[in-house]
């Protein structure tokens, strides 16, 4: 069971969700992004391309990258990009459209490692969290904390926070998507609470795969 700790801003509160630790899973920190992630957001861009949850704001200029061979796709890469990227979720927050989470690991003597990023807007990117009826969630995993549990803790904690923290709003369900082709994220979908809804078809230039709709209802 993840522990909430929140100060407030804007009306809306910026938690620290203290998951404990089970099995291979060290001890989980979960609190919105700082500037000072920068450099281990930026080094973990270096051994991988970063995607879940990782969404700018409507009106804000995307981050975009056509992989090799690949379609497009939307994400940061880079200091520069890391810099710009977290001051967005800092503006996320306030304005309430995207919560996004840092998700840090417990190191040696007291230290705290990134060890990944947990994201949530609304599906149709309108409006603040709350204010719709169904949010989509995502995620990813730094590269050295994988095959460990990471995943499915953050992915539960942070739900359990937004069904508390927006009680008697609009919000009713919440959404994981992935590619068809990425069995560890179905397997995170089912460890988190999130059953397999349907089948989705891909439809360029919104998304370029076929993908798995998961769903977690309220309650």
């Amino acid at each position: 069971m993840a522990e909430h700790d929140a100060g407030v801003t804007g009306g809306l509160a910026f938690p620290e969700l203290s998951v404990p630790a089970a099995g291979r899973q060290a001890e989980l920190l979960l609190r919105p992004w700082r500037a000072a992630d920068v450099p281990a957001l930026t080094a973990e861009m270096s051994c991988g391309y970063l995607l879940g949850g990782m969404w700018s704001a409507p009106g804000e200029r995307p981050f975009r990258t056509v992989l090799r061979g690949g379609p497009e796709r939307t994400g940061p890469i880079g200091e520069p990009d890391a810099v710009r990227w977290i001051a967005s979720q800092d503006r996320g927050w306030h304005d309430g459209d995207r919560l996004c989470f840092a998700v840090l690991e417990a190191g040696q003597a007291g230290s705290w490692v990134l060890a990944g990023n947990v994201g949530l807007k609304n599906r149709d990117e309108t409006g603040r969290i709350g204010e719709r009826d169904t949010a989509e969630i995502g995620y990813w995993t730094a590269l050295a904390a994988r095959g460990r549990g990471v995943a499915p803790a953050a992915v539960k904690a942070v739900t359990g926070w937004v069904f508390d923290a927006f009680a008697g709003t609009s919000l009713r369900q919440i959404m994981l998507v992935h590619d068809v082709d990425n069995p560890a994220s179905c397997r995170v979908a089912g460890k988190s609470g999130y059953r397999f809804r349907e089948f989705s078809p891909a439809n360029p230039p919104h998304w370029f795969t076929d993908g798995h709709i998961h769903i977690r209802l309220r309650g």
